[in-house]
């Protein structure tokens, strides 16, 4: 695949990122977003998931303005990662609005995959 094609599918993946990612940026928005999936959160569950979603939200720029072949990499490795807790946390009996976001993760990781594997 070209440098261009990774590059698509690099900032698709960021755009997707960043639209799942966004609520999570504030501590408001981010106990409305765990409600609304049935998670249940105190203020060090919002505060945690306040930081990760700020992060999520930078990281998703970052690959918007620069989708280099070594950041979709290192995302896509990222999403392999993400999908391991995302089992984990099904497995010990966590929400299953979870395997919604297993779901995608596996289907961006592949596809990232996808388009850095092929010539």
């Amino acid at each position: 695949m070209t440098r261009d094609h990774v590059a698509r599918w690099g900032r698709a993946g960021a755009l997707y990122d960043l639209v799942a990612s966004i609520a999570f940026v504030t501590p408001w928005t981010g106990a409305f977003a765990m409600d609304l999936i049935g998670t249940p959160h105190t203020t060090a569950t919002r505060m945690f998931a306040t930081l990760f979603g700020t992060v999520v939200v930078m990281w998703s720029v970052v690959r918007w303005l620069k989708p280099e072949r070594l950041l979709i990499t290192a995302d896509t490795v990222g999403r392999a990662l993400f999908c391991c807790w995302f089992t984990w946390a099904l497995l010990q009996g966590e929400t299953k609005a979870i395997a919604v976001f297993l779901v995608l993760e596996l289907f961006w990781g592949a596809a990232q995959l996808r388009a850095l594997t092929r010539r």
